[in-house]
């Protein structure tokens, strides 16, 4: 992965993810970051993440996907998206 962003959290601490890739759904209106700090889970996966792409006066935000609605069109989408579609 070449695609790196530094993401500064609520406490100021600030750590390097690599983007995995950006989408938007339509009927949302939004766009979608993936990404991931390249940390492993208990089975030895890569951990992934997601959040809403915000963009104001030229910064980028990640916003938590709180809506269960939401978070089900997004989560469709990646599937998607892995298969190649």
């Amino acid at each position: 992965m070449d695609r790196k962003v530094t993401i500064t959290n609520s406490q100021g601490q600030k750590a390097v993810a690599d983007i995995i890739t950006i989408f938007r759904i339509k009927d949302l209106n939004s766009d979608y970051v993936v990404y991931t700090f390249n940390q492993k889970d208990a089975n030895n996966n890569i951990k992934d993440y997601a959040s809403r792409l915000r963009v104001e006066n030229g910064n980028y935000y990640f916003d938590t996907i709180t809506d269960e609605s939401e978070w089900e069109k997004v989560k469709n989408a990646i599937e998607l998206l892995g298969r190649g579609a």
